[in-house]
């Protein structure tokens, strides 16, 4: 007689991590751990009662963990094109605009990248909501798609407080006075509003999901937080153990304001706060200095590494090779499917591996595929407080393994799986995932959904959206993208610290450096 509570992978080619020797064996499955791996467990599988699942075909990786995105993007895929951040956080969260939605909305909205995540491998999520409304909604739907369909999952709750105005720059300059006066004049929520909510999230959801599903710190960045905040929700992170995800130097603009707000740059900022700890994981950090690197890497910070958002959003390249040479954990994200456009594993991992050859003639010390697949696999379980649980097949480790099919024509004859997996194969040879023990997804099969039904539902619900709310959207958007562009072109020609890296292009758009004057 079967268990349920036991799984026998037969025959598997293993690859137990990045840059560990592949093996060929069985991996026993009790509970929500691995028991064993390698070698014939045929005896230890009769006697747990152990499901049998035949591995011969498959291949037998560490689910991977997608240590950045955003499930509240999930209804604007591939919507815009050549923009960078800024304006394209107008046209995605325009003044004045944003809906306030019913539960069920969040909850499809985010099964939806979900379900994504599962068929290309993922089995952790780090979703950093950003819930502008501080709607208890928006978290409880996110919160319940992931409990619903298995996967693990961080799931942030935002936080910001300074007002709309005062992180912008040049407003007396490039605003109008209309512009001015509207974003002046829209709503905010006190902080420790904000902080109530993560603890009211918190409460309601950590450890949901047989401790599958926590509640994180999502400080929006810093510079739409003060101080006073930073060091409240350092405090709490530091207490609990609780990781903060923020995003930080994604773009040029960054930089800029850094040195605008501060006087220095914003890392530097963020080190005489005291913020910069081992809980504290930085969004993108793509515009950093050596120095910056040097404080990031003493501080035992993480970052997350999102190189296709950064390209499509033009942001610039991160300097990953120097991040890990400093000994930073650095994780792969695929971003929000607004900006990356697909919650797929295996887009953002040959990207990683790829990218970083762009700066340097020297190969030895380009970014590898082992590298991306460290970036994909345990570097982000770091970033998500789960390095010591996930990242890795072996015992002990909770049992979070993606299956994927070994005679895909990528795989073709097999001679460097890794290599083979960023480079060659795609996420159609994801067959079969397992999180916590638990199959989720059988040889392409949803198995804790109707996916079916749920994908009919998420259809009508995202055309609504389209129809009812994006014109609205796209209206208030356009009010206010003149001073958008105006500001961002103005900052494509402010020298900044950061401009001395060999992977920054220069800005052609102004014969002249402009300086920094006048907010």
């Amino acid at each position: 007689m079967t268990s349920p509570n036991a799984i026998h992978l037969v025959g598997a080619t293993i690859v137990p991590g990045a840059k560990r020797p592949v093996i060929t064996g069985d991996i026993l499955i009790v509970g929500q751990h691995i028991a064993a791996v390698g070698g014939d467990l045929s005896a230890e599988a009769r006697a747990a009662g152990a499901q049998v699942l035949d591995c011969r075909e498959r291949l037998a990786i560490p689910g991977f963990v997608n240590a950045h995105t955003h499930s509240n993007e999930s209804f604007e895929q591939g919507f815009y094109d050549a923009l960078p951040l800024e304006v394209w956080l107008l046209w995605k969260y325009p003044p004045a605009a944003i809906a306030r939605l019913p539960e069920r909305v969040h909850y499809l909205r985010t099964m939806l990248l979900a379900i994504q995540c599962v068929r290309s491998g993922i089995t952790t999520v780090q979703d950093d909501l950003i819930n502008q409304l501080s709607d208890p909604a928006a978290f409880d739907g996110s919160a319940a798609a992931y409990r619903d369909l298995g996967l693990r999952a961080n799931v942030t709750t935002s936080i910001w407080d300074k007002p709309p105005l005062a992180s912008l720059l040049w407003t007396d300059e490039l605003m109008t006075p209309e512009q001015k006066r509207d974003i002046g004049n829209l709503p905010s929520v006190h902080w420790r509003d904000q902080i109530a909510l993560f603890e009211r999230n918190a409460g309601k959801w950590d450890g949901a999901g047989a401790g599958r599903i926590r509640t994180i710190l999502g400080p929006v960045g810093p510079q739409w937080c003060s101080d006073d905040l930073l060091q409240v929700v350092t405090e709490i992170s530091v207490n609990r153990r609780c990781p903060v995800h923020t995003h930080t130097l994604e773009s040029r603009m960054h930089a800029v304001q850094g040195e605008a707000l501060y006087g220095t740059t914003i890392i530097e900022h963020l080190h005489r706060l005291g913020v910069l700890q081992p809980h504290f994981t930085l969004n993108h950090a793509v515009w950093l200095t050596d120095t910056d690197i040097e404080r990031i890497g003493a501080a035992g910070c993480s970052i997350t590494h999102n190189p296709l958002s950064n390209l499509k959003l033009g942001s610039g390249v991160a300097r990953v090779r120097d991040m890990l040479s400093a000994g930073i954990a650095v994780g792969l994200g695929t971003d929000g499917t607004s900006t990356s456009d697909r919650a797929d594993a295996f887009r953002s991992l040959g990207m990683a591996a790829l990218l970083h050859r762009v700066a340097d003639q020297d190969y030895e010390t380009w970014v590898t595929a082992d590298d991306a697949f460290e970036m994909a696999t345990l570097g982000a379980a770091r970033t998500a407080g789960l390095a010591d649980v996930v990242g890795v097949i072996e015992p002990g480790r909770l049992a979070d393994i993606t299956l994927i099919d070994r005679t895909d024509y990528g795989l073709i004859p097999l001679k460097r799986p890794v290599s083979q997996l960023a480079y060659a194969v795609n996420s159609d040879a994801v067959r079969t995932v397992i999180v916590d023990g638990r199959v989720v997804m059988l040889e392409r099969e949803l198995t804790t959904i109707d996916e079916v039904s749920i994908k009919a539902e998420i259809r009508e619900e995202a055309e609504r959206y389209l129809r009812d709310h994006v014109p609205l959207m796209e209206l208030q958007a356009a009010k206010y993208e003149s001073y958008y562009r105006a500001a961002h072109m103005r900052a494509a020609g402010i020298p900044v610290p950061a401009d001395g890296a060999p992977i920054r292009v220069g800005c052609t758009c102004h014969p002249v450096s402009m300086p920094l004057t006048g907010r």
